[in-house]
């Protein structure tokens, strides 16, 4: 078989982090993604050094797709703190993509808890999301003492969204909670 022109890196890396959700980073292999892909290794070798550098590129991706797009959109909307927070809050109740990006998170956590790189990866992740929470608490009042505290909070809560069934209305009772001082708008 002939590599498809189309096929892009990206193409790869979406391969990889279905078989990395369905079977854990050990069975993202070349082999296994060129069948399932019906292509040949020649395509992968022709966007990845090796196998390191698509496990990279998962990474690359999670980060990009999960954190940084998803601050990006909620900062260029020009909401006040609150609305972002609470933007924040409810993405794990937006249906099928929500679901999808969960099921991501989870594997690239239990990928971390053995590897140095996804470890790495995930740490730079967490805390980039927890400055930009603790930034949004502090422009909506939060005294600085409480800061830190509540974003981890929110930030749990939100990461354990993936893991319970789901419940958009509970954001105004944790925002109460989480930032009782600030008037919820």
């Amino acid at each position: 078989m002939t590599v498809r022109s189309t096929l892009t890196r990206e193409d790869w890396i979406e391969a990889a982090q279905h078989v990395l959700v369905s079977g854990g980073v050990d069975a993202v292999r070349v082999d296994t993604l060129a069948k399932e892909m019906k292509i040949t290794r020649g395509s992968f070798y022709y966007h990845f050094k090796s196998r390191a550098e698509l496990l990279a590129g998962i990474l690359d991706n999670w980060r990009a797709r999960a954190t940084e797009d998803v601050i990006l959109h909620l900062r260029n909307a020009n909401n006040p703190a609150m609305q972002q927070l609470r933007q924040l809050i409810e993405l794990p109740t937006h249906g099928q993509r929500a679901k999808d990006a969960a099921a991501i998170e989870l594997a690239i956590r239990a990928w971390a808890r053995r590897d140095k790189q996804a470890r790495q990866a995930m740490d730079e992740v967490d805390s980039h999301r927890l400055t930009y929470i603790e930034g949004l608490l502090v422009q909506a009042g939060v005294s600085e003492d409480e800061v830190q505290s509540r974003a981890y909070l929110i930030y749990a809560y939100q990461l354990s969204q993936s893991l319970l069934p789901q419940d958009a209305g509970r954001t105004e009772q944790i925002l109460g909670i989480l930032a009782p001082s600030v008037r919820a708008i």
